[in-house]
C-alpha cells in the first residue's frame, strides 16, 4: 500500500542520539539557591502581566506562580551538545505543591530529563531535549518543578510544505 506523499518520512542514515547524548539522560547541575525576591515578582509581573499593579509584597505573602520564571534563570543548566543548528522551545511547564511566598529561600537544582528523536517530519531530523529544575524548601520539600523541552533540529532534511514526493 502507498500512502500520500505527504505521510512519507524521510529517515536519517543515521542516529543522532548517541551513547554520549544518552549520557547526559539523569545528568543534574549543581544546586544553588534562589530566592522569591520583589525584585523577582516585579520582573515576572513586567513580563507577564506588563504592570506591577496590584501586587503583594509583604514578606510570606504568596506571589504568582510565574514568578518561577524569574528565578529559573538563575539556575545553572546542564548542556548537552547539540548536533543541529536550528532550536526552537516547544514545551513550559509549572507544576506547584504549595505557592511561592515573598522572602522565603528556595534550593534549586536543573537536571537533562529525557532526549528522544525524531526521524523525518516537517522539521526534518529532530532532537527532543527536555530539562526540569526542581525548586524546594528549607525542609527538603518539594515546592515547585518546571520542565522545558526544545526541539533541535536541521531544516535542511525537512520537505517544503504543500511538496509532493512522486
Amino acid at each position: 500500500m502507498r500512502f500520500p506523499s505527504r505521510y512519507a518520512a524521510r529517515v536519517a542514515i543515521e542516529s543522532l542520539l548517541t551513547e554520549e547524548l544518552r549520557s547526559f539522560i539523569g545528568r543534574s547541575g549543581p544546586e544553588v539557591t534562589v530566592y522569591v525576591s520583589a525584585g523577582a515578582v516585579e520582573r515576572a509581573a513586567d513580563v507577564f502581566r506588563g504592570t506591577r499593579e496590584g501586587l503583594a509584597l509583604a514578606p510570606g505573602a504568596p506571589v504568582p506562580g510565574f514568578v518561577l520564571a524569574a528565578l529559573e534563570s538563575d539556575v545553572p543548566r546542564v548542556a548537552p551538545p547539540e548536533p543541529l543548528p536550528k532550536s526552537l522551545l516547544v514545551s513550559n511547564e509549572w507544576h506547584f505543591e504549595r505557592p511561592l511566598r515573598l522572602g522565603e529561600a528556595l534550593t534549586a537544582q536543573a537536571k537533562v530529563a529525557d532526549i528522544t528523536e525524531r526521524l523525518g517530519g516537517r522539521f526534518g531530523q529532530a532532537l527532543y531535549v527536555r530539562t526540569e529544575v526542581e525548586f524546594r524548601d528549607d525542609a527538603g520539600a518539594l515546592v515547585a518543578r518546571s520542565s522545558m523541552t526544545l526541539m533541535h533540529y536541521d531544516p535542511s532534511g525537512a520537505s517544503p510544505a504543500g511538496e509532493e514526493e512522486s
